[in-house]
């Protein structure tokens, strides 16, 4: 078995760059925007643009592009997909029953140890799970971003200038921590 060399990655600077003034771009809506539509249609376009940089100008976003590419390609080239299922229907992939062809390699299953099945569980309790887990997430959002608000609004009222602004800058400096910490969350898991 060949031992595969850990990759390390480094911190994009564009996508940190994108992470903090997204999220500073945010959270000072409120302080550009006062009534609560425009302040909607606002933070639309923040969250519009920060997706189009990140899928144009970051290394993920042109993985993700090659990704949808070559997804795209397997899709649009149905003469393939159609010849591996006409094969498949006729025996011809090389299956149990079938001989191989000169000098090609016959696969052999002779140590291969039986599989054991992971117990099943029910449609009912999958659906379930992802259900109850996406109301979770969407109330923690929707609580966090409340109380970041109500901060903002209580800062206003105690008469300091741009304060939405300011709490912007500080979960902004927070998003740039976490972008940068990123790659090595996912280095240390192949330690």
């Amino acid at each position: 078995m060949t031992e595969h060399e850990p990759t390390r990655r480094s911190a994009d600077p564009r996508a940190v760059a994108i992470a903090g003034l997204m999220t500073v771009a945010w959270y000072a809506v409120p302080d550009v925007v006062r009534p609560r539509w425009a302040r909607a249609l606002a933070k639309t376009a923040v969250a519009t643009a920060g997706a189009v940089l990140t899928v144009t100008s970051t290394a993920e976003g042109r993985d993700a592009r090659e990704g949808v590419r070559s997804l795209r390609d397997v899709v649009r080239s149905p003469d393939d997909a159609g010849d591996l299922v006409a094969a498949a229907s006729t025996g011809t992939t090389g299956g149990p029953g079938a001989d191989p062809a000169d000098g090609a390699a016959r696969e052999d299953n002779t140590y291969v140890p039986d599989r054991e099945e992971p117990t099943p569980v029910p449609p009912g309790v999958v659906a379930a799970g992802a259900v109850g887990g996406v109301a979770l997430a969407t109330t923690l959002a929707v609580a966090g971003e409340k109380w970041v608000y109500r901060r903002g609004e209580r800062l206003r009222a105690r008469g300091v200038r741009l304060p939405h602004t300011r709490v912007g800058l500080v979960l902004g400096a927070l998003a740039v921590a976490l972008a940068a910490a990123e790659p090595l969350l996912w280095n240390a898991e192949e330690r």
